[in-house]
């Protein structure tokens, strides 16, 4: 798909007898970024705190959806994907540093429950404090950056992955480590296990198990949005949601959001 675009607007530029339709060359350039493949069938077997925490994750319809298998649709413009790749290579790039320093104990560690069924990776565990320290990493703008500095605290979604890995491994502490994507600062975000924490944590166990056994019973849950929703436009199984009867055969609630 990429490739057939590139081709169409290369060959209308040449047609253009030397004048450079600069938008046109944007366009060209940025199809690059543009997958070939915009759908693909997956079938899911656990939830991914990654996602369970924001957009479509907080919906039950969405994961009844995802563990009995769909095509999933994409439709990230050349600008977010490619924001996303620069996370992924700050990413990595901190955890090549860390990994140059005598605090690194694990990267990439994989993070698994049985249940709920739970997969992800966590980005860091360190050695600090004669304890190992679960760390997520995280990337933002500058404007941003300083609002989490000035607030002092990390924002609702990262807090919540993060306190479903500490939660598996019994962790204390964590921190929410972002980099300034303008300047490369750090700031780190202490992040303590409350019982107010603990008690979002199992609450939201809880509600995966439900939405499971909603599954294994094939008891479609009602859908919780309206199709002009942000849940909704976002979501990469939207359109086979459509196709099935809005009203469902369970209700279940949203996943709670942490305050």
């Amino acid at each position: 798909m990429a490739k057939n675009l590139l081709k169409n607007l290369l060959g209308e530029a040449r047609a253009a007898k030397g004048v450079i339709d600069t938008k046109k060359l944007i366009a060209a350039i940025e199809a690059g970024y543009l997958p070939e493949k915009t759908t693909e069938y997956k079938k899911k077997k656990s939830f991914a705190p990654s996602s369970l925490v924001y957009g479509s994750g907080e919906c039950p319809r969405y994961w009844y959806l995802a563990f009995e298998g769909g095509d999933f649709e994409s439709e990230n413009t050349p600008q977010e994907i490619a924001n996303m790749q620069n996370g992924s290579y700050a990413h990595e790039r901190i955890q090549k540093a860390v990994g140059n320093t005598d605090i690194v104990v694990s990267v990439e560690k994989k993070i698994t429950y049985d249940d709920p069924p739970i997969f992800g990776f966590q980005d860091l565990e360190l050695f600090w404090n004669d304890g190992n320290l679960p760390v997520e990493i995280k990337t933002t703008r500058d404007i941003a950056f300083q609002r989490r500095k000035d607030a002092g605290t990390a924002l609702p979604y990262h807090r919540s992955q993060l306190l479903i890995y500490m939660y598996i491994q019994h962790a204390d502490l964590g921190v929410v480590l972002y980099e300034n994507k303008d300047t490369h600062e750090l700031y780190a975000v202490p992040l303590e296990m409350t019982p107010e924490n603990k008690q979002w944590v199992e609450n939201s166990f809880e509600w995966m198990r439900s939405v499971r056994k909603a599954w294994n019973d094939k008891q479609l849950p009602k859908k919780n949005y309206r199709a002009n929703s942000k849940i909704c436009k976002t979501c990469p199984l939207s359109k086979v949601c459509a196709t099935l009867p809005s009203e469902g055969d369970i209700e279940l609630p949203s996943l709670e959001k942490l305050g």
